[in-house]
Order: C-alpha cells, then sequence, then structure tokens
C-alpha cells in the first residue's frame, strides 16, 4: 500500500512539473529587433526549435546575466546572436550583446531583466561593475573593456516565479532603450543618471525627492532606487 502510495505521489509531481514546463514552453517568445518589439512582432520559441530539440526552452541565471539554452546549438547561437528580446513565462529579458553606453559595452554579454517604458521604450536593468576597476582600451572606433571577472554564481533554472528582487539590485543599473541598431548591428543605449531622472520627475516634487533621498551617487543610481520610483510614476510596465 505504501509502495503505490508513495508510486502515485512520484507520478503526480511529475505530471504537475510537466505541466508547469509545458505552460512555460508556450509562454516563451521572442522578437529580433527593436522595430519589431514596437511593431509587436513576436516569434513563439517552438518556431525555432521544433524539429529540432524536445527539450524545453530553459532560462538561467549565472555571474549576474541569463542564459537561454534550447538544446540544439544552432537555435543556441540565434538566441545569444541575433534575438534582441525575449518574453519568458511573462517576463522580459533583452539581448546586451550588441548594447553600447556611450559606445561602450555593457558589463553584460548575455541577456538582462528588462521592463517595458513608457509607450514603445525599454528600460534594461543590467548588472553593473565600478567604473574605477575598469581598464578600458579603445582600438579606432572599437571600445574594449576589460573588468576583473566576477565569483561565479550556482546556474539555476529560472522558474515563472523568480525575478530578481529590489534588494538583489543595488549593484544594477539602468538603461533606456529607444532605438534600432546603427550600420554596425550595434544599439545605443542611455544610462539613468541623476539628470534624467530631474528631467523625468520636473513635475512630481515628491517623487524627485524621494529619489534623491539618497545622498550617495552609487546608491541613488542604482536599479533598486530608480525601479521603485519609475514604477510609481507610471513610466515602467511589466
Amino acid at each position: 500500500m505504501m509502495k503505490q502510495v508513495k508510486l502515485w505521489m512520484i507520478t503526480a509531481i511529475l505530471f504537475f512539473c510537466g505541466t508547469l514546463t509545458s505552460q512555460a514552453q508556450k509562454n516563451v517568445r521572442y522578437c529580433m529587433t527593436y522595430e519589431d518589439f514596437v511593431a509587436n512582432r513576436w516569434i513563439p520559441i517552438d518556431s525555432l526549435t521544433a524539429g529540432k530539440t524536445k527539450q524545453m526552452c530553459q532560462l538561467k541565471f549565472n555571474d549576474d546575466q541569463y542564459t537561454l539554452k534550447t538544446g540544439d546549438k544552432e537555435c543556441d547561437k540565434i538566441l545569444k546572436n541575433d534575438v534582441l528580446a525575449v518574453e519568458y513565462a511573462g517576463h522580459l529579458y533583452v539581448n546586451c550583446r550588441n548594447l553600447r553606453c556611450n559606445d561602450i559595452p555593457l558589463d553584460v554579454s548575455n541577456y538582462a531583466q528588462a521592463y517595458r517604458y513608457a509607450e514603445k521604450k525599454i528600460c534594461v536593468v543590467a548588472h553593473w561593475i565600478n567604473g574605477a576597476a575598469l581598464l578600458a582600451a579603445v582600438a579606432g572606433d572599437v571600445a574594449t573593456v576589460v573588468a576583473p571577472l566576477p565569483v561565479a554564481a550556482p546556474s539555476f533554472v529560472v522558474s515563472e516565479g523568480l525575478w530578481l528582487n529590489m534588494d538583489k539590485l543595488n549593484s544594477y543599473r539602468c538603461y533606456i532603450l529607444e532605438g534600432g541598431a546603427n550600420a554596425k548591428g550595434k544599439i545605443a543605449v542611455t544610462r539613468i543618471t541623476d539628470e534624467f531622472m530631474e528631467k523625468e520627475l520636473a513635475n512630481d516634487k515628491a517623487l524627485l525627492e524621494r529619489y534623491q533621498a539618497y545622498e550617495k551617487k552609487k546608491g541613488r543610481q542604482s536599479a533598486a532606487n530608480i525601479l521603485p520610483v519609475l514604477m510609481e510614476k507610471g513610466l515602467i510596465k511589466d
């Protein structure tokens, strides 16, 4: 009797997990360009992986960034090199590979969590390394950033409910993406600074004061401080 109960429980758990995974797979879609994002042209992940892999698309978090794995190398290569944004279980993630802030790559080379900003913009929340620790070597018009490697964190599959909490975002910065790629395939983004916030909150003294409550610039311009303010203002939607 006990063995039958255990077998029933194991079967139920596997069925439940399989159902969640299947639902998550159906909620995965991507767009190739900023123009596709604005036009709401999304492609189901199944259209990319059909006939190539039976593995469900997995979103993993490691070294302060996200990666997508489908079980097929060619599909993974497209997601890594060509896709701009992915919507996974209702959350938005942006590929930072070709993003440039003042012509310098971000500290993230894979995906970062993101939010819809205003009507057609995207707020990208990317991990940031203290500029004092960076060594920038510029060759021609290409900027190469050499930084200390972060300590590797255990990789794990992101579930539907997992999302970086505000208290985890002190070392993250916010960037605004509002245009397509240039002739070289690079996309310019603007980091949210004091000047940006002062402009956006010019007509909301209370929220501006709330944003400026942090005396130190590092804390003030962190995603942990910026996101709640912009959400309350109604500029960020997820």
